[in-house]
Formats: structure tokens, sequence, C-alpha cells
């Protein structure tokens, strides 16, 4: 048999009412049947996602991972890739679809380009509202140099671009591990798997689409929650540091990726620590503390250059703290 042109991996939890939409869109993106693998991981739910599942079981390349309890969207993400047989990969969140013909689209981008991986632009669904959200990347259409685009420290790049879902990325980067999320996290798990691939990746490019449908408000969503997964973005961010440690070229990003630590810091801060509770609230302030007390005082400082005379007042406590 053929190996299939790409492997679309789904981790789903509690997603009888969305995912049905999801697997429905991957049935309009003209591909015949050998030529489309798509996992999905149930991933311990309660509901009826798995009955939906099987209603396209003979409507999709479809192979099925149940598990009995929840082991977390990291960990079912890399069973799912584990058997995944694809030359290319890409993910979809279960409440998340594509317009017809998006992936496609990207499986002609990543072969023709001849890249590691490809990104591109999604569109944020908010009811009948619809906002576009663009790679920050100016270059379209050609290959680039991973390394060229996580700076400026101080506009947005590549690397606050994290979602895996806006990607699609070759069977050489699952085979070097760089596909591998870390199971330990629970939420912004794909920060530090980006900066990986922009670290350690020969190749990528970013191509325009706008075919891929972000559900946004989802009630399923770890972004809807206030307890201590939340607070992930910490070891999220050691070890996107220890990675900057390895390699004494690398330590030019340092201050870019302290901005982002402080702009996620500010985030969870500002929009979500009114509805945390007080102890969440504490380990947020002294996870980030101690974090900050690793770095140095002159990359801090670095990091906070043209920071917002708004967003400073929120966090100079805790960097005041960490000096």
């Amino acid at each position: 048999m053929p190996q299939p042109v790409v492997s679309v991996v789904i981790a789903a939890k509690n997603a009888e009412e969305t995912i049905g939409g999801s697997l429905k869109s991957l049935v309009n993106q003209n591909f015949a049947a050998n030529e489309l693998e798509v996992i999905v991981v149930n991933d311990g739910s309660t509901d009826d996602t798995a009955g939906v599942i099987a209603d396209y079981s003979d409507r999709l390349n479809l192979v099925e991972i149940h598990n009995s309890e929840s082991r977390g969207v990291s960990t079912a993400r890399n069973a799912a890739l584990e058997a995944s047989t694809g030359a290319n990969v890409t993910y979809l969140d279960a409440d998340d679809w594509y317009a017809p013909g998006h992936l496609r689209s990207l499986t002609d981008a990543i072969t023709g380009l001849g890249v590691d991986f490809v990104k591109t632009n999604y569109l944020i669904v908010n009811g009948f509202n619809r906002k576009l959200r663009r790679a920050p990347c100016a270059k379209h259409n050609t290959a680039l140099n991973p390394r060229d685009h996580i700076l400026p420290h101080d506009a947005s790049t590549m690397v606050d671009f994290p979602e895996c879902w806006t990607g699609i990325y070759s069977r050489a980067m699952a085979d070097r591990g760089l596909l591998d999320f870390n199971p330990s996290l629970r939420t912004c798990e794909d920060r530090p798997w980006t900066w990986r691939h922009h670290l350690e990746a020969d190749s990528f490019a970013v191509v325009d689409t706008a075919g891929l449908c972000y559900r946004k408000g989802s009630t399923t969503s770890l972004t809807a929650i206030f307890d201590e997964r939340q607070l992930d973005f910490i070891p999220a961010f050691r070890s996107v540091f220890a990675m900057l440690e390895t390699n004494p070229d690398f330590r030019r990003f340092e201050q870019k990726a302290v901005r982002n630590f402080l702009s996620i810091l500010y985030f969870q801060i500002f929009n979500r620590g009114s509805s945390m509770s007080r102890t969440v609230r504490e380990q947020l302030n002294l996870g980030a503390v101690n974090t900050l007390k690793n770095i140095g005082n002159d990359v801090i400082d670095l990091a906070l250059t043209n920071y917002g005379e708004r967003r400073l007042p929120v966090i100079e406590p805790i960097v005041r703290r960490a000096r």
C-alpha cells in the first residue's frame, strides 16, 4: 500500500459536539482514500466522542486510539505521531475545521518548496464573525532559514506563532524527534516545540492560505481554564532557556525568549489573574520569580525595551523580586 501523502493528528476529549465537523471537513480535502491518513486519539472522553468518530470510519482512512483515562494532549499527540505513516504530518484540534482543499494546498506547498515545515494563516471564528490572523513573516512561498525568523525581540516573529495546527511538517522532522511534545506539559506545549523547530530544523516556508478555521471560545479548550494547568508556561520556557544554553550561537535569542515569557506572564496576570484562586496566583508569582532569577539582569532589561508603559507596571513587581 502506498505511503499516505499526509497524516492528520487529532487529540479529542469530550468533543462529541464538534469533532464531527472536524472529520467532515477532512472528507472534502481532494485526496484519494489512501492519500490521507487520519489518526484520532480519544483521550478519556466521557461523552459520545467515540460514537461520532465511528461514524466516519467508512468515509476516511481512520486510525482510532482510545485511552480509557485522559493522558493529556501532549501524550495523545505523541501516540498519534508514533502510529502515523504519512510523508507529512499535521495537526487539527477537535473543535476546528478546514475549508475544502486547504490541506491539499499545504501538502502541495511543502512538497513543492522542499522544506522541513510550512506555516500558514488561519481564521479565528467567533460565532458569525471571522478574523484573519496572519503568520508574522513578510516573505512567502520561498524556502527560509528558521533561525533568521526568531528576532527581533520586540516585534512579532514566527516563534510568536506557535500553534502546531498552523503548520504541516515533513516525516524527516518526525524521524529527527522534532515533532515529539513534552508529555509533562498540559498547556503551552507548542511553545518549546516551535522554538526547537526554529533552532534545529533546516528550512521552512510561509504560504498564503486561510482555510484553517479556529473556533474561539470553545468550552473544551484548555485556554478556558484558570487552574494550575495554565502555569505550565513556566516549565515550558525553562526548557526553552535550556535549549538556548546548548549552543553559544543561540544565546543571541535569549532576550527574545525572555520577552516571550514576560508577555505570557503579563497576559496571565492581567487577563486571568482575577479568576485564579489565591493558591494558583501565588504559584504563578513564585514560579515566575524563580525562573527570572536564573536570567541575567542585563538580558531582562534588554527584553523589556519598548515593552510598553501600560504593560510594564503589571509585571514590574515580579521582575523586581527576581533581581
